[in-house]
């Protein structure tokens, strides 16, 4: 996401949604927290009384039940407040505009978009960069991305840009799809 900000393209990211629309210290955030509170009750909370991350993620990959349970609480809201975001994209004049995340097409919110891009990378790749940005065990992040069905997007995915390389290789394959797509975009 840094790069197309970087690029002047507007996105966000849906696990930072995700964070949002479930902290009780923000108006957009309160109905989700309680929704969560009823659903699991005060052992996904830290001391503080705010939610324990940790421990929700611990417990969502422990039991596919709990997952479900609280996939059908998130997705409808990071739904939502990506929608709105999507209208004041487009009454902003925004031609191009990108969301990130991994569960899209399992929340089908990907039937919304005009197209999915599939940013693909190794699996070491991967749990490599998820230890270092979220200060996780490889383990974890080994079971995060076992519950990430790669198949299943690369297959729905209008196009891919491989991500093993360096940034400057990945900005590059940015570049050319936005011109590509800008530029069919006015034929």
């Amino acid at each position: 996401m840094r790069i197309l900000g970087e690029l002047g393209y507007s996105g966000i990211d849906a696990d930072q949604v995700s964070r949002i629309v479930v902290d009780k210290k923000r108006e957009e955030g309160k109905k989700g927290f309680e929704a969560i509170y009823r659903a699991f009750g005060s052992t996904v909370l830290n001391n503080l009384g705010e939610l324990d991350r940790p421990a929700l993620r611990k417990r969502m990959m422990q039991n596919p039940d709990d997952r479900k349970a609280l996939e059908s609480i998130l997705h409808p809201l990071i739904k939502g407040y990506i929608t709105g975001k999507m209208g004041e994209w487009k009454a902003a004049g925004s031609k191009l505009a990108f969301i990130e995340g991994t569960r899209l097409i399992e929340s089908d919110f990907h039937t919304l978009l005009s197209g999915l891009i599939c940013v693909s990378a190794s699996e070491a790749t991967r749990i490599k960069r998820v230890m270092k940005r979220d200060s996780m065990g490889r383990d974890e992040v080994a079971q995060l991305c076992a519950i990430q069905d790669e198949g299943l997007m690369k297959r729905i995915a209008k196009h891919e840009w491989k991500n093993d390389g360096s940034e400057a290789a990945l900005k590059k394959q940015i570049e050319a799809f936005i011109d590509l797509r800008l530029n069919n975009n006015k034929k």
